[in-house]
């Protein structure tokens, strides 16, 4: 019974985390949009695109959400660290 309330569990976490990711996706397209960083000339500067080390328990998954994006070839990073959107607003579906 304990093996079955652990998976379930775990299961749990994942949906939960993996809703969170998308949402946290959607907010950083969002504000890429809404400050018109629409190619790399308008790339801005995105304050959490590096990892900061939190105390334990208090995950911030935009860094991992922002990577996510720029490996599905939806946010581009210019060689300076700055960001800006690949494809247009409204192909989003925001």
């Amino acid at each position: 019974m304990g093996v079955v309330f652990f998976i379930g569990a775990f299961i749990l976490s994942q949906i939960i985390v993996g809703r969170r990711l998308r949402i946290i996706g959607t907010r950083i397209l969002k504000e890429l949009s809404e400050r018109r960083a629409l190619d790399a000339f308008s790339a801005i500067n995105l304050a959490y695109a590096k990892a900061d080390f939190l105390p334990k328990g208090l995950r911030d998954l935009r860094p991992k959400s922002l990577n996510d994006l720029v490996q599905s070839d939806i946010v581009g990073k210019t060689p300076d660290g700055k960001f800006y959107l690949k494809k247009q607003p409204y192909e989003l579906k925001l």
